[in-house]
């Protein structure tokens, strides 16, 4: 990555345009391309859990959810440019092992430093993903009732 344009020295990808493609290639599994749109010493926050430090603790959560049967999809619903170096996104989040599908809402928050991630922040309403894991739950048994990825707005 790291596109830069020689001409003026300034990024080819704008925050927005960096916030998307990172939530496009973790919510594929496209684990090494997200990885790549990193900093070295990027900092990770989200909702209930302790942050993460560094490409490579990501890239080690990353791996996690590669090796596990617990795949991590997401479809981005929105984005958009909030300041000269930050962009917000919403998309829809699901983590499913087998008929277990747990569905939810999780709004980003990205900082970007010529090209790659600096800060990466996520937040999800703690309500919506206890319902979403009754709704789960509920999907094991009776597949109607299983959430379904929306299609990409973007």
């Amino acid at each position: 990555m790291g596109t830069i344009d020689h001409v003026n020295n300034a990024p080819l990808w704008s925050p927005q345009d960096v916030a998307e493609r990172f939530v496009d290639a973790v919510g594929s599994g496209d684990y090494e391309i997200a990885e790549q749109l990193l900093a070295k010493d990027v900092v990770y926050r989200r909702t209930g859990g302790r942050p993460l430090r560094g490409r490579a603790a990501i890239a080690r959560h990353f791996r996690w959810h590669a090796r596990t049967r617990v795949a991590m999809q997401a479809v981005l619903i929105s984005s958009e440019q909030c300041s000269c170096d930050a962009a917000l996104t919403e998309r829809v989040t699901a983590l499913v092992y087998g008929p277990l599908r747990i569905q939810f809402q999780v709004r980003g928050r990205f900082e970007v430093d010529g090209g790659r991630i600096v800060a990466w922040r996520d937040d999800a309403d703690v309500r919506a993903v206890a319902r979403a894991g009754a709704r789960a739950l509920a999907g094991v048994f009776y597949a109607p009732a299983r959430p379904t990825l929306p299609r990409a707005v973007i």
